[in-house]
C-alpha cells in the first residue's frame, strides 16, 4: 500500500474520531437532558478545538466541517449560558429580598417564639435554593453566603433572648431561695408560682429551663417540709390546750368535712395529672404541674389534720373518764 493511501485511511479515522467526540459533547449539553451548567463544557470544547487544529492527518474538507460544527456549538453554548445567567439572576432576585426581610424582622422580634418562626422560614428558603437547578454556581454560592450570615444573625438574637429570659427566671428563684433561708414557706410558694407563670412568656434554652424547673420543685418541697413542721407544732400545741370537755360530735363533723375536702382535692389532682399528659408544650405542663403540687400540699395538710381528729375521737371513745358532751 502506498504512503498516500495509508495517509488517507489515517485521515478518515482521525476525522471520524473527532466527529464522534463532537457528537458526544453535543449530546451531553444540547440533547434532551439540557443543562444550565457549562463549567465543565468549556475545557472540553477548547481541548477538542485544539485537537482539530493540530490533527496530523485530516482532510481539509473534514477539518473545515469540524471547525464549523465547533463554531456553531460554541455559539449555542454562549447563548444558552446567557439565558442561564439571566434566569439565575432573576431567581436570586426573588430569594435575596426574603433573606433581607428576615434580617429586618429579627431586629424587631420580642420573643424567642417569633425568632424560632424566622429560623423555620430560613430553613424553607435554604431548601428552595438548594433544590433549584436554574441557579448557576456563582449565584448559588452568593445565596449560600447570604443565608449563612442571616442564619448567624438570627441564632445570635435567639441566644440573647434566651439569656435575658433566663436571667429574669433566675432572679425569681433567687428570691425564693432567700425566703426559704428565712423560713418563709409562703414566700417560697409565691415566688415559685411566679416562676412557673413567667415560664409562659420567658422562654430560655431547654436545658436551662429543665434545670431551673427542677430547682423550683426542690424549693417547693423544702417549703412544704417547713410548713409541715410548723403545722405539727401547732397541732401539738392545740392538742395540749384543747379542754377535755370538747364535744366528740364536733370532732366527727370536722373529720367528715376534712374527708370530703380530701376526696375533692384528690379528684382535682387526678384531673391535673391527665391534663399534664395531654399538654401540647413543656411550658403548659410546667404551669399545670405547679397547680398539682399545690393541690398535693393541701391534701397532705388535710390528711394530717384528719389523722389527728381520728386519734382524738378514738382516745375519747376508749377512755370513759373523758366526757363527750
Amino acid at each position: 500500500m502506498e504512503d498516500w493511501q495509508e495517509w488517507q485511511i489515517r485521515a478518515e479515522q482521525v476525522a471520524a474520531e473527532l466527529g464522534q467526540a463532537l457528537d458526544g459533547l453535543e449530546a451531553e449539553y444540547f440533547g434532551e437532558a439540557t443543562t444550565t451548567n457549562f463549567r465543565a463544557f468549556w475545557p472540553r470544547f477548547r481541548e477538542l478545538k485544539e485537537n482539530v487544529r493540530v490533527a496530523p492527518a485530516i482532510k481539509l474538507e473534514d477539518k473545515l466541517a469540524l471547525e464549523r460544527r465547533l463554531r456553531g456549538m460554541g455559539s449555542r453554548a454562549y447563548k444558552a449560558q446567557e439565558v442561564a445567567f439571566s434566569s439565575s439572576a432573576e431567581r436570586r432576585s426573588t430569594i435575596g429580598p426574603r433573606l433581607e426581610a428576615i434580617r429586618e424582622a429579627v431586629e424587631g422580634a420580642s420573643s424567642p417564639r417569633e425568632i424560632r418562626s424566622l429560623r423555620r422560614e430560613l430553613g424553607a428558603i435554604r431548601k428552595d435554593f438548594e433544590a433549584d437547578e436554574t441557579l448557576v454556581a456563582a449565584d448559588r454560592q452568593g445565596l449560600w453566603d447570604e443565608w449563612r450570615q442571616t442564619n448567624q444573625l438570627v441564632w445570635d438574637r435567639l441566644n440573647a433572648q434566651w439569656e435575658a429570659n433566663a436571667t429574669i427566671l433566675r432572679d425569681i428563684l433567687t428570691a425564693a431561695r432567700q425566703d426559704l433561708e428565712r423560713g418563709n414557706a409562703n414566700g417560697v410558694r409565691q415566688s415559685t408560682r411566679r416562676f412557673f407563670e413567667a415560664l409562659r412568656t420567658h422562654e430560655a434554652k431547654q436545658e436551662t429551663m429543665t434545670a431551673m424547673k427542677a430547682e423550683a420543685d426542690e424549693l417547693r418541697r423544702s417549703a412544704d417540709e417547713i410548713e409541715e413542721k410548723k403545722a405539727a407544732a401547732r397541732q401539738t400545741s392545740m392538742a395540749a390546750s384543747i379542754p377535755a370537755t370538747r364535744p366528740v360530735e364536733s370532732w366527727r363533723s370536722d373529720l367528715e368535712k376534712g374527708r370530703e375536702s380530701v376526696a375533692r382535692l384528690t379528684h382535682e389532682a387526678s384531673e391535673l395529672e391527665r391534663r399534664i399528659e395531654s399538654a401540647d408544650s413543656i411550658l403548659e405542663q410546667a404551669m399545670i404541674r405547679g397547680n398539682l403540687v399545690e393541690k398535693r400540699r393541701k391534701i397532705g395538710e388535710l390528711e394530717r389534720a384528719n389523722r389527728d381528729l381520728e386519734h382524738r375521737i378514738e382516745q375519747s371513745e376508749d377512755s370513759p373518764l373523758i366526757p363527750t358532751a
